[in-house]
């Protein structure tokens, strides 16, 4: 048998589960539904900004990084200052750096502006490579570059000048578009 106290204690537990309950509905009645179609989106701004992507094997394939990272919600356009790129295949990897960039809302492309150099690094100094140009492309799934600009190309055999090309970094191959001219060093 259940003494006295426990029972009122058993029944004050009741009411007041019950009470709680009915206080509860009340207040939820009394709110407005979410609003709906809110845009969460904001602008922000990275300090020190760095971005890694990784191959399928887990090796380190490209890294974006720069001073700073701006981002507009209404456009979703990111603005790049001073902006570094690393890209890495098959033993070679590509270096470029420019003044300024912009990524576009779909996060597919890069587009660097003022001053751009690539720099391609391989196993032997024959590999060595530097294209000083302006106004690059980046495309950054393909990882291709390319530029209508006025360029300069040295390496270790000599210097090449022209208007526009295009770099394929996986395959490792640069195409020259215009007014080609070249200076080559012949050995005696």
């Amino acid at each position: 048998m259940i003494s006295r106290s426990t029972r009122r204690g058993l029944i004050l537990a009741a009411v007041l589960a019950a009470g709680s309950y009915i206080l509860v509905q009340r207040q939820d009645a009394g709110l407005e539904p979410p609003t709906q179609g809110l845009d969460t989106r904001l602008d922000y701004a990275l300090e020190r900004f760095e971005l890694r992507a990784y191959d399928t094997q887990g090796l380190l394939a490209m890294r974006l990084w720069a001073p700073r990272l701006t981002n507009n919600a209404d456009s979703n356009i990111g603005q790049i200052q001073q902006p570094r790129l690393e890209v890495s295949h098959e033993g070679f990897k590509w270096h470029i750096m420019a003044d300024n960039g912009v990524i576009s809302a779909d996060q597919e492309e890069v587009f660097l502006a003022g001053k751009v150099r690539v720099r391609r690094e391989g196993a032997l100094a024959a590999d060595q490579l530097e294209i000083d140009t302006r106004d690059v492309t980046l495309a950054i799934n393909e990882r291709t570059a390319r530029s209508t600009a006025a360029l300069r190309v040295q390496d270790l055999a000599g210097e090449v000048e022209g208007r526009g090309f295009f770099i394929n970094m996986l395959s490792n191959e640069f195409q020259l578009d215009n007014d080609v001219r070249a200076r080559f060093e012949l050995p005696n």
